[in-house]
């Protein structure tokens, strides 16, 4: 059998070792944790082997017929019809470079062992690209992380350092008979930017991990990976979609409404002072198909004073949310805190955008490049008994329609 034999011979011994460690212990309850673990271990790699070893059986029962031309055995034309084998393959290309990168990462590229060196996949720069199975949920837990994303900001995924936005806020209509040659009217909500793109960015983020829990974590490393990269982007990202310069970041939706690009606006009488009818009126600003989807964002001591206000029978206007992972709601509409909004400050005037409210959904576009890389730096931290890791992920962001927006000057 070869290499499928091998692996079933492997699941096997991990078995083995897993019954003798449970027939240590006859009262289960009384079995240490760290013999529960390792038990734990054996098992998910047995598993891990099994699998393994069906998909290598497989690739050598269908590389046997293919080396008879003349035959046409059922078992390869189903396979190859219901695409079996490009499947196993698949699967198969995709456990070796998460296990490659996985040994690079506990490891550095002198602990890859030889037969996996040639899945460990590096970008231009040299970098090592993060397996889709391991990037993917990153990218999937991102809205749960990231405040805005969660909100509903329309996100394009691109292979491009630019998104035109033309092509996705730039449709005409008109009502018109064909035959009169009418000229169509132009979306009132086309942004009017000078360049009409959105750059994509590198976002950057560092985090040290110890090198006596590097080596000690196995299973666990890339949801550790998840972790890390999930909770430092999100962070990021709303920092940079709040008040962005668009400059080496995305630009954010406070920083498009001081510049004056959002122009829908309520200013409050008094600066500093959020008053309920003025906060009520901001909504109607924008046009009914922004408002219906729209949502409130806030910078912190926006939300605090807002969360004081209370109606003529002494009931507070803020409701709490009563479920894990929703928002507040305010006036009906969503409400959400965004600490990258700018607090209210003293003026003369009322100025700072610290209350945005519009739809994100048709408003806002985030470009992502669905691909995160990393860099291992070992000598930085050696000293602390540390490895470094740098983490990239690319992507933009840019208010692509001004007139789903509306902000409260305070």
């Amino acid at each position: 059998m070869g290499k499928a034999q091998d692996l079933t011979d492997d699941a096997a011994r991990c078995v083995h070792l897993a019954r003798s460690l449970n027939d240590q212990y006859p009262d289960p309850a009384k079995m240490p944790t760290e013999a529960k673990d390792q038990r734990r271990a054996l098992l998910d790699e047995a598993q891990r082997l099994t699998e393994l070893a069906d998909i290598q059986k497989k690739e050598d029962d269908l590389s046997a017929w293919f080396a008879q031309p003349a035959s046409e055995h059922p078992a390869v034309t189903a396979a190859m019809k219901s695409g079996e084998f490009d499947e196993a393959l698949a699967a198969g290309n995709a456990q070796r470079q998460q296990k490659a990168f996985l040994q690079w990462m506990k490891n550095g590229s002198g602990g890859v062992e030889a037969e996996y060196k040639a899945a460990l996949v590096e970008d231009t720069t040299g970098q090592i690209i993060v397996p889709p199975d391991i990037a993917g949920p990153i990218f999937t837990t991102l809205p749960h992380r990231s405040v805005f994303r969660g909100a509903g900001a329309f996100i394009r995924n691109t292979t491009s350092n630019r998104v035109d936005l033309r092509a996705l806020t730039g449709a005409t209509a008109g009502w018109n008979k064909l035959e009169t040659g009418g000229t169509p009217i132009p979306d009132a909500g086309v942004a009017p930017q000078t360049t009409n793109t959105v750059s994509v960015w590198d976002l950057v983020a560092q985090s040290q991990v110890g090198i006596d829990e590097l080596a000690d974590t196995d299973a666990d490393l890339p949801a550790l990976i998840q972790y890390i990269v999930g909770e430092q982007f999100g962070m990021m990202e709303d920092d940079a979609f709040a008040f962005g310069t668009g400059t080496s970041q995305p630009w954010g939706v406070g920083a498009r409404a001081t510049s004056g690009l959002i122009t829908q606006a309520v200013t409050a009488a008094t600066t500093q002072t959020i008053i309920s009818d003025e906060l009520r009126k901001l909504p109607y600003q924008v046009p009914t198909r922004f408002r219906d989807n729209g949502a409130f964002f806030m910078s912190n001591d926006a939300v605090q004073a807002t969360a004081l206000l209370k109606d003529s029978q002494s009931r507070y206007l803020w409701e709490p949310s009563l479920q894990a992972g929703q928002p507040a709601s305010l006036f009906g509409y969503r409400a959400y805190t965004l600490e990258g909004l700018p607090a209210m400050t003293a003026h003369t005037t009322a100025v700072d955008p610290s209350v945005i409210f519009g739809d994100p959904s048709l408003g806002y576009l985030i470009a992502q490049r669905q691909q995160v890389t990393m860099q291992r730096l070992d000598e930085r931290y050696a000293d602390s008994g540390l490895v470094g890791f740098i983490f990239r992920m690319r992507v933009g962001g840019d208010v692509m329609r001004p007139a789903a927006f509306a902000k409260y000057l305070l």
